[in-house]
């Protein structure tokens, strides 16, 4: 099961002449005037128009005429022209195709554009876009930074509408992320300026956004609740799209809450509105939601019994499952024609455990086989958009450092140019005022120079004793260091020695006596040995002082 989320897209509407006509009937309007057009401005809108309709119809056709319009744009040098046709390529790519990486791609040569003519608003749509592609790769950290960075360039030029639809997008990610408290507090902030504003579509989005962190939240009712909110608005704006994806949006609950003929119902009307719009990936989506319907109310045993008692429901359990055998295989078809392999592989794993229920092993086999193999592909893909994105991520960086770096050049040249008359104003004035001076700071420098190299004797001299009391520091305890070994065998031996003396005297067997005097010698051997050790040590330490290598003879006793 898979909701239509109501996130702004990556392609926003460019012109607002066409707002009373979608779909296909806008298509067809803007077609009629493409071959009178003349090769200006107007028919780069026209073309940049033509792509932004067609991403979600046939997003092929949308890249061919978003390409016209970047190639007339670029004929023309006209700058804000180039830099919408990247942003509805982008979108062609992104939305319409699922193809993240060239989105991103064209996202961020549109981005340049704008940064380059100083547009804000188009800088701030475009990093809105940024954040769209990388939410749909699930990518949260950075879609979330891209957004509010445009929220930062909204925020400053009070464009209140679009802080709105930042916020709501942001509430998104956050109910993506299942955090849900933070997601609920963005998409009520939206909701607010949205309904200051009066603006409707805004406030319909919204609401069908928090239906669906309701429905995340498993609370049905809520969500059905602001869904229903959410289609009214629509309707009022006759807005066929978001109609159509409120009511699949509908369905979905109906599904949960197990009303499985009221959720036929709503699927049934968003699959005629998106064939009447032609829109190719919300008639798969809602093909693919009719049978999964199916496929729940043949696994559902409350269900038993009861299918003559449902409107649109199958006579029995092997009915209702070829109904969703006929609606996956539906979608998967239209999913393999528009190459949307992120809803592909799901749908051939719901086949799968349908052709499982009806008997039909061999076919589960094949489809199980198909969603491991699509599955593994999207996988593969998105591990080779990640390196494809970084690489480009990349070249934009360094481009933008280098664009940086020559606008950074120009603007010295222009300071310096501003600032050359000032200089050569104030140049004599320097001038005559550093005669009067030089004799003064002469006079003045040589006694701050007197003074410094006394300072500076002082100090060698304070150096030259802290580095003799450092040096004899370092010395004595190294030297206590080597002697405090062998007295320590010394003074060891020695309270020895004193025992076995005591022993001697107190006892009266002369072979314990003998035994006992042979360790004492031993002993004294020792203490003779280690005293020896000390004197040694003295001896050397006396040699090295006067040969003035004190401290090197300590070192090589270290290693």
């Amino acid at each position: 099961m898979k909701k239509l989320l109501l996130l702004l897209l990556i392609a926003s509407a460019t012109r607002q002449s066409h707002a009373q006509l979608q779909g296909q009937p806008l298509i067809d309007s803007l077609l009629t005037q493409l071959p009178t057009a003349n090769e200006d401005t107007n028919k780069v809108k026209l073309l940049n128009d033509l792509s932004l309709t067609y991403y979600s119809i046939n997003p092929d056709e949308g890249l061919k005429f978003g390409k016209q319009g970047l190639a007339l744009a670029e004929k023309l040098n006209w700058k804000k022209g180039t830099a919408y046709a990247y942003k509805v390529i982008a979108g062609n790519y992104g939305y319409g195709k699922s193809e993240y990486a060239r989105a991103l791609e064209h996202s961020l040569k549109a981005l340049q554009q704008f940064r380059e003519m100083e547009d804000k608003t188009g800088t701030a749509k475009v990093l809105g876009d940024i954040g769209v592609v990388y939410w749909f790769q699930s990518d949260h950290p950075n879609a979330l930074k891209y957004f509010f960075d445009a929220l930062r360039i909204n925020e400053e030029r009070g464009i209140k509408n679009e802080i709105a639809a930042t916020l709501c997008n942001i509430g998104i990610v956050y109910n993506s992320q299942e955090d849900y408290p933070k997601a609920l507090e963005y998409m009520l902030k939206a909701n607010r300026i949205d309904e200051e504003l009066g603006n409707k579509s805004g406030m319909a989005a919204n609401l069908g956004n928090i239906g669906e962190l309701h429905m995340s939240l498993s609370d049905t009712t809520k969500a059905l609740e602001y869904d229903l909110k959410s289609l009214q608005l629509y309707e009022e704006l006759g807005d066929k799209n978001g109609i159509a994806r409120n009511l699949a949006n509908i369905g979905t609950v109906y599904t949960e809450k197990r009303e499985y003929s009221k959720a036929l119902e709503y699927y049934f009307k968003a699959l005629k509105m998106h064939e009447e719009l032609g829109h190719k990936i919300g008639i798969a989506m809602n093909l693919g939601n009719i049978g999964d319907t199916y496929l729940e109310i043949a696994k559902d045993n409350t269900t038993a019994g009861k299918y003559n008692s449902y409107q649109n429901f199958p006579r029995n359990k092997t009915v209702a499952l070829q109904q969703a055998k006929g609606y996956t295989d539906s979608a998967i078809n239209i999913l393999k024609e528009i190459g949307d392999l992120n809803t592909l592989f799901s749908n051939y794993r719901r086949l799968s455990e349908i052709q499982t229920l009806l008997g039909d092993n061999k076919g589960a086999l094949e489809s199980y086989t198909n969603y491991t193999l699509f599955k593994d592909s999207v996988f593969n893909m998105e591990k080779n958009k990640k390196l494809t994105e970084t690489a480009m991520r990349y070249e934009f960086d360094k481009k933008e450092s280098a664009t940086k770096a020559e606008q950074e050049k120009k603007d010295i040249l222009q300071r310096n140019i501003r600032n050359s008359f000032i200089a050569g104003a104030t140049l004599l004035l320097l001038l005559l005022i550093g005669l009067i001076n030089r004799y003064r700071y002469k006079q003045k420098a040589n006694k701050e120079l007197a003074a410094a190299y006394e300072n500076l004797k002082a100090t060698q001299q304070q150096l030259v004793q802290s580095e003799k009391m450092a040096a004899f520091g370092v010395m004595a305890t190294r030297m206590a260091h080597e002697i405090q070994n062998p007295l320590n065998f010394v003074n060891n031996f020695s309270l020895i020695s004193k025992e076995l003396v005591q022993d001697i005297l107190s006892s009266h067997d002369e072979e314990v006596k003998n035994e006992t005097a042979d360790l004492l010698i031993n002993n004294l051997e020792k203490i003779n040995h280690h005293g020896n050790r000390v004197a040694g040590i003295v001896n050397q330490l006396q040699e090295h002082a006067r040969a003035g290598t004190a401290l090197e003879f300590f070192e090589e006793e270290k290693k």
